[in-house]
């Protein structure tokens, strides 16, 4: 099965290839979300009337995404209605927490070389196979993504060939929950896919996601050559933290600055977030002035804390696994993807 696909041409067509090359990890995700509603027990009709009331909002402000939704459900043959439901994840909604990543920007005086890494850890409590889409545009534009099979709304991270890169991780609080009455005017989350189809370098980035409407906030990570920041959202603020010359940024799944850190939830609460954190600063000041693409591979493997750890593995009842580990090259415009646990696709062994 294919999981690396070279879409050209128009959102349609780009679509309709997608669907018929994946088409059977597309079915596949399209049953994990199912399972997850009928475990969820939420309002079905509430549900049904949130994801129209979006797609409305997408043909009006978006076309080019239902196109592209549209061709990937040709192509895989399968109703439209299915194929929107994996690009509008609402059931993301049915409780809190259910991503958890990690992700790192290492550049300039951080690296053995110079070049500037992303790297993220994408972590879900909902198995949603994973694959990497590396377009072209009929302008001759060009951007790689790696996303959920079926999807082109919300991908884990990307470039495009200006050599802006974008990733995310999530954050959720009690304390914030969506308004669901703004289903007809915001995104779930900020769709990266639009920034980097919309922007080419940081401070345009920048500008974009101050502007969008989202229902809910994250965690941001921007790089291009020149500059490199983390914003951090709720659902109408957001705090920017540019790097101060260390090269260096990273997040889990809380918030660090003054401005939004009233909303975390306690470690007792949710310790994962806080353990993850805490093992990337340690092991990037172990290597810091000499990472190495391979060294930013070992932490997005390490194992340190469990249950907590930032490769993560389902036990028990905490059932977060890592589905893919993306890490981007700026310099270079690459894009290397292991899709499933870093610890498992990429082993490696030091003599």
């Amino acid at each position: 099965m294919r999981s690396v696909l070279s879409v050209k041409g128009s959102p349609y067509e780009q679509g309709y290839t997608h669907g018929s090359e994946l088409k059977e990890m597309i079915g596949r995700n399209l049953q994990c979300v199912s399972e997850k509603l009928k475990e969820s027990r939420c309002d079905l009709q509430k549900y049904e009337d949130f994801i129209r009331q979006n797609l409305d909002m997408m043909k009006k402000s978006e076309p080019s995404l239902v196109e592209e939704m549209k061709g990937i459900a040709e192509g895989a043959g399968l109703p439209f209605e299915e194929i929107v439901k994996l690009n509008i994840p609402a059931y993301f909604m049915t409780q809190y927490f259910n991503q958890e990543c990690s992700m790192i920007l290492a550049r300039k005086n951080a690296t053995a070389d110079g070049c500037t890494y992303v790297v993220k850890n994408r972590d879900m409590k909902t198995w949603i196979e994973q694959c990497v889409l590396q377009r072209t545009y009929p302008d001759g534009r060009k951007m790689a993504e790696v996303t959920g099979a079926g999807t082109v709304t919300y991908p884990a991270g990307g470039i495009n060939d200006s050599g802006l890169c974008v990733t995310t991780t999530g954050v959720w609080s009690e304390e914030l929950p969506p308004d669901m009455k703004q289903a007809g005017s915001s995104q779930i989350f900020l769709n990266i896919h639009l920034v980097l189809d919309h922007c080419k370098n940081v401070e345009e980035a920048v500008s974009y996601v101050k502007q969008s409407n989202r229902l809910n906030g994250l965690n941001v990570l921007l790089a291009d050559a020149d500059s490199a920041c983390v914003i951090e959202m709720t659902a109408k603020d957001a705090h920017v933290e540019y790097d101060d010359g260390s090269g260096l940024l990273f997040r889990t799944n809380h918030y660090c600055s003054e401005s939004f850190s009233r909303f975390n939830p306690t470690m007792e609460v949710y310790p994962s977030t806080y353990k993850r954190s805490e093992r990337i600063e340690e092991l990037l000041k172990e290597q810091y002035g000499k990472i190495r693409f391979q060294d930013l591979l070992r932490i997005m493997s390490d194992h340190k804390y469990g249950i907590n750890g930032i490769c993560r593995h389902p036990q028990g009842d905490v059932c977060s696994r890592t589905v893919s580990c993306c890490l981007f090259v700026l310099e270079d415009r690459e894009t290397w993807t292991a899709l499933g646990n870093p610890c498992e696709q990429l082993p490696s062994v030091r003599i």
